[in-house]
């Protein structure tokens, strides 16, 4: 059997709790439609990987195989969104390749399951992949200078809320060509661990929660775009101060110069940077305002920025049966 996953990237829209005051890593994130990972895997003999990303594709195609003890697999890697970049891509290659391998063979395993085959603990990454949408993870008890990510134990965080997202609600994506990469994997844990030398910024931590509680969510439920825009721009300014000591500014240095361009382009409701950066977005309501802060964005900075358009995901991964072209 061939087996194709295309799993929808992710905006993470604010770790609000990096202290772990409440719990580490609490935070509301967002499937979208694009981009995309593409992987292709089919019961084989052996290990056999090609296509994008083949030294992790290799590691995560290898811990399933042993986990579940099958004997091999044809993996292709077709697409996968930019690395460490700001979109959850390490989480969602892995996932895709756990789930395409399991289901080539027949085995329908769920999601805890895969999590834990794969050893990629996620904060949320995990449940946009399965179920699409707009998330709030419950982050974890433990704290970060205890491991968070580098583990042979994954930790899985409870998913909080699911909710559609509005279709017409709208994200312009804006990535600086020529930026570092985020930290990932030891790079990251090293991040956490220099931030917990410092005193816990408790009045943010609570603000950032009752930012998320008291306006985000009820904006989201309402759907008011400007009230939602308003509330997730007040999260991230405020997750960015939170940050600031080991980020060296509210934003990614490397696009902090971006925000200014997305405030004045007169259409972004509410603006912010997923994850570490350097990716940042402007959020509005609906495509022709989108389509003008494209432009405007694109004037601005030209070719220094790649800038895209994109809507949410409401399904998550999909998955088609490429040896009867059927999908489910």
């Amino acid at each position: 059997m061939k087996i194709q996953v295309s799993a929808p990237a992710r905006l993470h829209l604010g770790d609000i709790d990096p202290f772990a005051i409440g719990r580490f890593g609490y935070a509301p994130i967002l499937a979208i439609g694009e981009p995309r990972t593409v992987v292709e895997a089919e019961v084989a003999s052996s290990l056999a990987v090609s296509g994008e990303e083949a030294g992790e594709t290799e590691i995560f195609a290898q811990r399933v195989l042993e986990v579940f003890r099958l004997k091999g697999a044809h993996v292709e890697v077709q697409r996968t969104a930019p690395r460490h970049a700001g979109f959850g891509s390490t989480t969602q290659l892995s996932l895709a390749i756990g789930k395409a391998i399991t289901l080539a063979y027949g085995i329908d395993t769920s999601l805890a399951e895969l999590v834990k085959s794969i050893r990629r603990t996620s904060t949320g990454g995990l449940y946009t992949f399965e179920y699409g949408g707009f998330i709030v993870s419950g982050g974890f008890k433990s704290r970060p200078d205890g491991g968070i990510f580098m583990r042979d134990d994954p930790l899985i965080p409870p998913m909080i809320l699911r909710s559609d997202f509005p279709d017409q609600w709208s994200f312009v994506i804006v990535r600086p060509i020529k930026a570092p990469k985020s930290p990932d994997g030891e790079a990251e844990e090293q991040a956490f661990k220099k931030l917990h030398y410092l005193r816990p910024p408790v009045g943010l931590t609570r603000k950032a929660y009752f930012l998320l509680a008291a306006k985000l969510l009820p904006a989201l439920m309402e759907k008011d775009a400007e009230a939602f825009g308003s509330a997730l721009s007040e999260i991230q300014e405020t997750v960015g101060r939170t940050y600031r000591p080991i980020q060296g500014s509210v934003f990614n240095p490397a696009s902090e110069w971006l925000i200014p361009i997305l405030k004045r382009s007169g259409e972004t409701l509410g603006y912010g940077q997923t994850s570490w950066g350097p990716t940042v977005y402007a959020f509005t309501d609906g495509a022709g305002p989108a389509e003008r802060i494209k432009r405007f964005v694109e004037a601005e900075a030209g070719e220094r920025v790649a800038v895209s358009i994109v809507g949410p995901d409401n399904q998550g991964a999909r998955v088609r049966d490429l040896s009867s072209h059927s999908t489910g």
